[in-house]
């Protein structure tokens, strides 16, 4: 039955994975996703200046290839970690954008608690609309405590912690036995919008890389009990870690077989059953800690999460944010929405959403790394720099040069994330991969659209993409698949 369950499963995952995103590549060659900075999704063509960004994207890619085995032998991460640290805080300082929407809120949160001052803290009239967001601004405010009291210093901390995703993402295709671990640590380290979000001091960064780190723990130890302590961390942060604590459980199910031997069960079982009560608790109580100390000091109600969903739903904007939030906002409210549009609108509505989401290729990155249109610089940046006058809008060469070679740096990945679906004794070994890429699309089909809503995705993306690698060096050697 356990075979049976695990082989469904599997084929669910992978021909649903490759059937859509397969369909979507091809689409993505003539229509182009795209955001608009006034914060709403819409499609145009591709033109020429996109083919020529997919093809210079390709052209480095195949350089990289070609030296897979110089820079597997000979790349030196420590001399890599000191020029991304040189290159993030000259960024940080050439692009001074001034915290705005969710991240001034967190940002300026952050520093009235790392100064210990409640009264600014609960100040802010945001809070009363997303008093979740607290729980961020009180973990960046911990960080910024020994360090001075400024963006600055929580931007240089986001560049630490997103240079150790690459770091984790190297180390986890190392554990899986990517051959050039080094290849996909280079890719991590030139992936654009993974660095332009060094600017975002939000949840992004810490949720991927608890969740990379519990993926870690537990393929590199064999051991479910630390993974699931990580993963109580991550989902104080937000509920995304539910995503890769599901897929953890059920890989372990399936692929553990002392759970289903006579002298071991009860032992394993039990291991089972504790590391879903360490993360029951460690997230509970993280989230209660702060919680109390939320409740004590203000009276603020949240939305029913009902409300992301029938956003995700709405049919002008296809799901993207149209601020349509109600206290009272119900699941029959979301059924009424679904029974008004009808089996053809609805269709039309998610198979939009779907395409926009996987192809649009930047994360956004565009919109948290130099903030929204303006006129001046002083509108939006601290002060002037030599980058700042060319920053200013999204139709400026600069903007679109960046956003071209954002989503043309995504194809490519995302083309040779495809052919390893093809594949198809790779689900056995990256079957939580899978399940992660499976449960997310789901999720996302009714949830708010955002396309960094599937940014957690991109290391595993990444490492898939490579291990078409072994299996050509494989033939070549007249291995056996």
């Amino acid at each position: 039955m356990k075979e049976m369950i695990r082989r469904i499963m599997d084929a669910i995952s992978r021909w649903t994975l490759l059937a859509v995103m397969g369909v979507i590549l091809i689409i993505s060659v003539v229509c182009k996703a795209m955001y608009h900075f006034q914060d709403y999704p819409y499609f145009t063509k591709n033109g020429p200046a996109d083919f020529i960004c997919i093809g210079l994207a390709t052209g480095v890619y195949l350089m990289l290839i070609k030296k897979r085995d110089a820079l597997q032998e000979k790349l030196n991460c420590r001399l890599c970690f000191i020029l991304y640290m040189a290159a993030a805080v000259t960024y940080i300082f050439l692009v001074p954008l001034k915290p705005f929407s969710d991240m001034r809120a967190v940002t300026e949160g952050a520093i009235s608690f790392s100064k210990l001052n409640w009264k600014e803290f609960f100040a802010d009239p945001y809070w009363e609309v997303f008093p979740g967001n607290i729980y961020l601004a009180v973990f960046w405010g911990l960080t910024l405590i020994p360090l001075p009291g400024n963006v600055y210093s929580l931007r240089i901390v986001n560049a630490v912690f997103i240079y150790l995703i690459i770091m984790l993402t190297r180390k986890i295709a190392e554990v899986y036995g990517i051959k050039y671990s080094k290849l996909v640590y280079a890719l991590m380290l030139l992936n654009i919008p993974l660095f332009l979000y060094i600017n975002q001091v939000y949840f992004d960064t810490p949720v991927m890389l608890l969740c990379l780190l519990a993926v870690y723990l537990y393929k590199k130890y064999d051991n479910i009990l630390p993974a699931m302590a990580v993963l109580g961390l991550a989902r104080y942060f937000r509920q995304s870690a539910l995503i890769f604590m599901a897929a953890i459980l059920i890989c372990h199910i399936f692929e553990k077989r002392s759970l289903f031997e006579k002298e071991t069960w009860k032992k394993e079982t039990l291991k089972l059953v504790s590391s879903v009560v360490i993360f029951l608790l460690i997230s509970k109580l993280s989230v209660g800690i702060v919680g109390s100390f939320i409740q004590k000091n203000s009276d603020y109600k949240s939305y029913p999460a009902w409300n992301q969903i029938y956003i995700g739903l709405n049919e002008p904007e296809f799901g993207f944010m149209d601020n349509n939030f109600s206290y009272d906002r119900s699941f029959d409210d979301v059924v009424d929405r679904v029974k008004e549009y009808g089996p053809k609108r609805m269709t039309v509505l998610l198979g939009k959403k779907t395409f926009w989401l996987w192809s649009q290729g930047t994360y956004q990155a565009e919109r948290y790394a130099f903030g929204i249109d303006v006129t001046e610089s002083s509108e939006k940046f601290e002060y002037d720099t030599v980058l700042t006058g060319h920053l200013l809008d999204n139709g400026q060469i600069l903007r679109r040069l960046i956003n071209s070679m954002m989503r043309s740096e995504y194809l490519v990945i995302f083309a040779l994330f495809i052919w390893s679906l093809v594949r198809k004794e790779n689900i056995n070994r990256y079957r939580l991969f899978y399940y992660c890429f499976t449960a997310t699309f789901l999720i996302m089909i009714v949830y708010e659209l955002k396309s960094r809503y599937i940014f957690h995705l991109l290391p595993f993306m990444v490492i898939l993409s490579q291990k078409y690698l072994d299996y050509t060096d494989k033939t070549k050697l007249g291995e056996k698949n």
